[in-house]
């Protein structure tokens, strides 16, 4: 029972700090620019990138029936 209040009060401690990041005024900024110089396919592609990066899609090995 302590893990998960402790594993619940990680959850909430990352939630909140990927909201104060998204709300950074750095990122907003980068949207912005994003958004005039009308990048958002370029952008798209560039996080596709980077999430492909960090979390490579997991391969299934074939299974051969015997």
């Amino acid at each position: 029972m302590a893990k998960q209040k402790e594993l619940t009060a990680k959850q909430k401690e990352h939630n909140a700090a990927v909201k104060t990041f998204k709300a950074s005024g750095d990122v907003e900024n980068f949207y912005r620019y994003i958004a005039d110089n009308n990048l958002r396919s370029e952008a798209f592609d560039l996080m596709k990138v980077v999430l492909e990066k960090i979390a490579p899609t997991k391969r299934r090995a074939k299974r051969t029936l015997q």
